[in-house]
């Protein structure tokens, strides 16, 4: 596909948030302070701007939700789960509908430890799998036509921290079991799957997690590189 002039939405988490490029009512992670401790002066330095200025196409909505997961968690925010249809259907203008989206999430869900696959007691909204083919359905309800990238979590680093060592099992499973559920997922619903969790180059974070400027550099180009355009 040529991504000229093509309109892109993006369904993240904190990672993708920026001060006036949400939805209000949702949770802000790159509010104004936090935007000028990272670098960050506005959407042409976050992951998803980059992408989008780099393949010449246009913003059409974010919808991101700082501390939101794909699955549902009861101490959670009402209505911040993304496989709700209250955030799906929110992803174009009117008439106007996405030809791209990008969802980068996960990483709230691993960090809470979420159950991968529903079965034994656990319903499939608390499943991180199956709350993310029902994100997924909802999309392709709404957005038939669109391309869909599926978008693992990368590795980063703690910015000016030489020793900083990756919490790989921060909420007690390895993050890279959430990445191979979304490639599971995203290959049984049609959409791309785009492997940012083996990228090559650590994604520099304010907080190990949160990237700053040269990290939103880093991890547009890592998700470029396996979505294979580099």
């Amino acid at each position: 596909m040529d991504y000229t002039g093509k309109y892109f939405s993006v369904v993240g988490d904190s990672i993708s948030t920026l001060s006036g490029m949400i939805p209000e009512g949702y949770a802000l992670y790159y509010e104004p302070s936090t935007m000028l401790s990272a670098g960050i002066t506005g959407a042409d330095d976050t992951w998803w701007g980059q992408i989008i200025k780099r393949l010449g196409g246009r913003l059409l909505k974010n919808n991101s939700w700082s501390g939101s997961t794909v699955s549902f968690h009861d101490e959670f925010t009402p209505g911040s789960f993304a496989y709700l249809d209250e955030r799906m259907s929110l992803l174009g203008d009117g008439d106007l509908k996405p030809d791209v989206i990008m969802i980068y999430m996960g990483v709230n869900d691993w960090a809470s430890g979420t159950p991968i696959e529903s079965g034994e007691g656990v319903e499939q909204r608390r499943s991180f799998a199956g709350a993310y083919r029902i994100m997924l359905d909802l999309i392709k309800k709404h957005y038939p036509d669109a391309e869909v990238w599926c978008i693992s979590p990368a590795v980063s680093t703690l910015r000016g921290d030489p020793n900083f060592e990756f919490p790989y099992y921060l909420g007690g499973r390895h993050l890279r079991e959430y990445a191979d559920a979304i490639g599971k997922v995203a290959a049984e619903k049609g959409c791309v799957f785009v492997d940012a969790n083996k990228n090559e180059k650590l994604v520099d974070a304010l907080d190990g997690i949160h990237p700053d400027k040269n990290g939103m550099m880093t991890l547009a180009t890592e998700i470029l590189k396996a979505r294979g355009f580099y």
